[in-house]
């Protein structure tokens, strides 16, 4: 994993739950893998923590 997939999953974990959307763009950009692969772990653990307050 590179420096930039490192900030782009540190910049994730950052994102209010409610703009969890937001983390696709984050994806694309993503230089590994396993980062892509993080960013979507993340992506859907806010995705269910929305679906929870619903």
């Amino acid at each position: 994993m590179t420096d930039f997939d490192k900030e782009l999953i540190k910049k994730a974990e950052n994102i209010s739950r409610w703009r969890y959307r937001d983390i696709d763009i984050l994806i694309h950009y993503a230089d590994t893998e396993e980062a892509r692969e993080r960013l979507t772990d993340l992506r859907w653990e806010l995705y269910d923590s929305v679906q929870e307050t619903l």
